[in-house]
């Protein structure tokens, strides 16, 4: 018998119109992590999140990492990951959502081609660190969180100037890049393939493409993507299709045919038809309804829904 899959959640996130970053916090954020969702889960933007009390592990890709006071996580879009606190224990999270092209963007010193350079070492790998080995990132991070905490004037100001700082810094751990990669899974090898997918999505894509993406074998990436993701990927592929196509639904006036070209189908018919497989709706249906990609699940191993609860 074939080995259960375990689920990967899709989770999408939207930054409030006004503010440069989403930030949950405050007591609400202290729980029993790892009690009620028991699976890996990725999402559309980079995650930050500092620990004030509490210990157990968090899980980047199949890699095990315990955390306690004074961790702080940063993760970048679309790397499998998940917090458990200790059995029967709570932690003290807060957390941050930024979108970090739209920061790499608007550093204006940056030509383009740095700048892709830049997006590509951030979002390679994520990290689990500790404020006394990193300080200077931690006091960083817990500025940022107080701006947005205290909501003083000039607070986004102040937390764009946090963040250009911090992408510095983030720049600094790549540096050690090819040492935390060799200590990785192969979830982090196929970082490549996720961002060649995140890429060039509206193009066809052929799983060769993928492999050399990752300087592997294609039968080898096959074993390892499916390992690490918990899905197929072509599967992967039409998830990250069907959200593009989603944030086009909903945030346009194309029509379904220029959805479905500017999304990576070939046909309005294949649009359709991959839409309904994932989503159990028509698009016509979807984008009737503003909720629906904020509280539909896709079944497939996978599933999509807004955010934190």
């Amino acid at each position: 018998m074939a080995k259960q899959k375990e689920k990967v959640e899709f989770r999408y996130y939207e930054i409030p119109e006004g503010e440069v970053v989403l930030a949950l916090l405050g007591e609400d954020w202290i729980r029993e992590y790892g009690k009620t969702i028991k699976y890996l889960h990725f999402h559309n933007l980079l995650e930050i999140g500092y620990c004030h009390w509490g210990s157990g592990e968090v899980v980047l890709g199949q890699e095990h990492i315990p955390f306690a006071e004074g961790s702080f996580l940063i993760v970048p879009p679309r790397l499998p990951h998940t917090t458990n606190s200790d059995n029967g224990t709570k932690a003290y999270w807060e957390w941050m959502y930024v979108d970090l092209d739209k920061l790499i963007t608007d550093l204006q010193q940056y030509d383009s081609m740095v700048k892709k350079n830049m997006l590509k070492r951030i979002k390679r790998t994520g990290y689990l660190l500790t404020e006394k080995e990193n300080p200077v990132l931690a006091k960083l991070i817990l500025g940022i969180m107080e701006e947005a905490k205290s909501k003083k004037p000039y607070y986004n100001d102040s937390i764009r100037g946090l963040l250009s700082a911090c992408v510095v810094e983030f720049l600094r751990l790549s540096d050690d890049e090819e040492k935390i990669m060799r200590s990785r899974s192969n979830t982090t090898m196929i970082a490549g393939a996720l961002e060649f997918v995140s890429n060039r999505y509206m193009d066809e894509i052929k799983i060769g493409d993928l492999a050399d993406a990752c300087s592997v074998s294609e039968s080898h990436f096959r074993r390892v993507f499916e390992d690490g993701m918990n899905m197929k990927p072509v599967d992967y592929i039409n998830l990250i299709r069907i959200q593009n196509a989603c944030e086009l639904l909903k945030r346009t006036e194309k029509n379904m045919e220029e959805v479905a070209a500017a999304s990576g189908f070939a046909s309005i018919s294949a649009f359709n038809r991959n839409f309904r497989k994932e989503m159990k709706i028509s698009p016509y249906q979807w984008k009737k309804s503003s909720e629906n990609y904020e509280s539909r699940l896709l079944y497939c191993k996978i599933s999509a829904q807004k955010g934190w609860d």
